[in-house]
């Protein structure tokens, strides 16, 4: 890194506000890149921050694609990287970026663009969701949680941790928790741990995720009853009446007893 860079860093404070914790720990960044495959043309990186997964990638020879909203972090990286023709920035939240705006369907997932990232512990949920909404032509994603929050994502039924981020994220994906990254791996030192997640975008499903979410909002608020009496709350009598006529499921089963798919299935049918 030149001087100039150096002196740039030394007066960056890291902002509590946009969740800047800092990954500076070189053999985590080199786990997380080699989750990528070798042959992801490009890697979009969410979050690029300082660019310590960016300089990675570039050095491994990936074409990137820096998602930064950060205007400060914006300048650095387009002062740090801007000549090399390998990167590019795109100054947007990737909470409600169109992910499908630099993804290209009708690449074999063989080859798919990867995605990758360092997630801000307070978005990193909203990140998710949008990716589940307009990234399924990369793959894979491999993306840095809150420990707790990894731990959600890949909870099966029957598990306190199941819940709404469960569902979605098991549809979308297959979700695998790679390791674990410690406090001390930041800067500055977050008081809670971090896991690595890779997931496997599973072929295109024609739901509409926005309002599948807020239908398992709802179910969810309610995780302690028995389904029959979270559906006389949310249903109208005649539908209610139909769904007890031919129940897809013992309706004295709790939400967290269901799987992803029984969830799906049940929205669907309530929808019609």
């Amino acid at each position: 890194m030149s001087n100039e860079s150096d002196t740039w860093l030394g007066r960056w404070i890291p902002s509590k506000a946009w969740g800047q914790n800092y990954l500076v720990n070189a053999g985590v960044i080199e786990k997380i890149v080699d989750l990528l495959p070798a042959q992801s043309r490009p890697v979009i990186e969410i979050g690029s921050g300082r660019g310590a997964l960016t300089t990675e990638l570039l050095k491994r020879g990936f074409e990137v694609i820096a998602i930064e909203p950060h205007p400060e972090s914006a300048a650095y990286l387009i002062h740090r990287f801007g000549e090399d023709p390998l990167f590019s920035l795109r100054e947007e939240d990737a909470t409600v970026f169109d992910f499908s705006s630099v993804l290209h369907p009708d690449v074999p997932m063989t080859t798919a663009p990867s995605i990758v990232g360092n997630l801000p512990y307070c978005v990193a949920a909203r990140i998710l969701f949008a990716l589940i909404r307009t990234g399924r032509a990369g793959s894979p994603w491999v993306l840095m949680f809150q420990k707790e929050v990894a731990q959600r994502i890949v909870a099966g039924p029957h598990c306190r941790e199941y819940g709404l981020l469960s569902v979605v994220a098991q549809l979308a994906a297959r979700c695998t928790i790679c390791f674990h990254v410690s406090p001390g791996s930041f800067s500055p030192v977050p008081k809670i741990t971090s896991s690595v997640v890779r997931f496997e975008p599973m072929p295109d499903r024609d739901v509409d995720w926005n309002a599948f979410s807020a239908w398992l909002t709802r179910i969810f608020s309610m995780r302690r009853k028995q389904m029959g009496n979270i559906l006389g709350a949310m249903l109208p009598h005649d539908r209610l009446e139909a769904l007890r006529a031919a129940p897809p499921f013992a309706l004295t089963l709790r939400p967290e007893q269901l799987s992803p798919e029984e969830h799906l299935a049940l929205f669907e049918r309530c929808r019609l």
